[in-house]
């Protein structure tokens, strides 16, 4: 009877192996970030076999949480931690009813299709880190559903490894408080990069809601206000400390901020005003606001004030 359990097992294992064999045909991944080690086994503690650097391709195997079995160009084979391979073409590896996350190297969101080719209509688009539901996979492309919408995202931009840091994906609607180590304001930007417009500055302790949140880029709402914010600088805790409230000055270096004349910075300066200083507005633009402060009517740059 125990020969035939052996028999039996082992026979499991050959057909499963052949079913991943086939759901990995022609899947290969690319090095990015840097020298990527090859394992002996998928984990940390598995004995480093060779290095490769980036650009190079190695073909899928299998897959073991966050590792994949790859085969190198050079024919060795082992295991590579899958946040630094960039899969691309194949079948898909992630199974349908699994959960996945966007991920981008530039962090930037990611593009969901009404279809699988960059010929079809964009649907929306999500921030790195937002978790999606996989319901079929084809060369190239997942079919997922994230929220009520259902579309189709590049394989390589959805990833099974969860996000590190942050105890993952904060929900939509979560309250959030401004955070930082040096104790200045962060920009909110009007998108995902530092290379976007900075459309206002809000210091630690500011309150604000996710819209959507992101490992690198999070979108949120502080009052009417909306855009992208580092997620480093996101908090779901609750500062221990009085905060902020009312309009007032704010600058990310803590220097005054001028009031001016005129919407613009070729008006002359009527004074100056440290951080913190109340104000009130008169009439809203959107580069420039029409204030009151200390007696002092003029316009002060709208990203310097907090609302």
């Amino acid at each position: 009877m125990r020969k035939k359990l052996t028999g039996l097992a082992a026979a499991v294992v050959l057909i499963l192996s052949m079913i991943a064999g086939f759901a990995y045909a022609d899947q290969t991944g690319t090095v990015h970030g840097g020298w990527l080690q090859l394992r002996e086994s998928p984990s940390f503690q598995g004995r480093v076999l060779a290095s490769y650097p980036t650009g190079t391709v190695v073909t899928i195997v299998s897959q073991s949480g966050s590792w994949y079995g790859v085969k190198a160009p050079d024919g060795m084979q082992g295991y590579m931690l899958g946040r630094y391979l960039t899969v691309n073409g194949g079948s898909g590896t992630l199974p349908p009813d699994s959960t996945g996350y966007v991920t981008s190297t530039n962090g930037l969101n990611v593009r969901m299709r009404s279809g699988p080719g960059t010929n079809y209509s964009v649907m929306a688009s999500y921030a790195p880190g937002t978790a999606c539901k996989v319901l079929s996979a084809e060369k190239g492309w997942y079919q997922i559903q994230i929220g009520s919408y259902t579309g189709f995202m590049m394989t390589k931009f959805v990833t099974g490894t969860p996000p590190s840091g942050g105890g993952g994906i904060i929900p939509p609607t979560t309250t959030v408080w401004v955070s930082s180590a040096n104790g200045r304001s962060v920009n909110l930007r009007s998108g995902a990069g530092k290379n976007y417009a900075s459309i206002g500055l809000y210091p630690v302790g500011a309150t604000g809601k996710i819209l959507q949140a992101g490992k690198t880029w999070s979108y949120v709402q502080f009052g009417t206000r909306t855009g992208y914010m580092m997620t480093q600088f996101l908090t779901t805790k609750k500062p221990d400390y009085p905060l902020p409230s009312g309009t007032y000055v704010i600058s990310a270096n803590g220097r005054n901020v001028n009031l001016r004349y005129g919407p613009g910075t070729g008006y002359n300066a009527v004074a100056a005003f440290p951080p913190g200083t109340p104000l009130t507005i008169l009439n809203r633009g959107g580069e420039w606001h029409y204030i009151q402060i200390q007696g002092y009517y003029g316009y002060m740059m709208s990203k310097f004030i907090h609302e």
